[in-house]
């Protein structure tokens, strides 16, 4: 019995302990986005339009940007590593190229995200009239 009892204090301590590591990373990432001012101005944006829905957006989009220029800096960089090997030259305008490129591509991925909950809030919407009766909105536009 003192064997599984040790066995379960183990595993108890182990998932503890991995929650306080997820929870340090959640509030550090939650640190970054306040720091960067990206929640709050996506809270102005949604209140000053009105819609919930502009807020989560405008979050999107930001957080879409701030991913995607330095994916787009690194991917240029690592492309040209290879070319610079055989030319023997590296440029800085490539890294600047690089997270425009990157930019752009996060906004594409932040407004598929945004279409993609869009459809899920029209969907669920429809559904949930027809389970419970309730008058729900669908989201405009779609």
């Amino acid at each position: 019995m003192a064997i599984v009892s040790l066995i379960l204090a183990a595993i108890v301590l182990f998932l503890i302990g991995a929650g306080i590591a997820v929870g340090l990373v959640a509030c550090g990432l939650a640190a970054l986005l306040v720091g960067l001012g990206m929640i709050s101005s996506s809270v102005i944006v949604g209140i000053h339009s009105g819609r919930t829905t502009d807020g989560i957006r405008a979050f999107l989009l930001q957080c879409g940007i701030i991913a995607g220029v330095p994916a787009g800096a690194i991917s240029a960089l690592l492309a040209t590593s290879l070319i610079a090997e055989l030319k023997g030259v590296v440029d800085w305008p490539v890294l600047i190229y690089g997270a425009l490129g990157g930019a752009l591509a996060g906004i594409m991925v932040a407004l598929a995200l945004d279409l993609m909950s869009r459809r899920l809030h029209a969907w669920a919407a429809l559904r949930l009239t027809r389970v419970t009766g309730a008058d729900v909105k669908a989201a405009p536009g779609l």
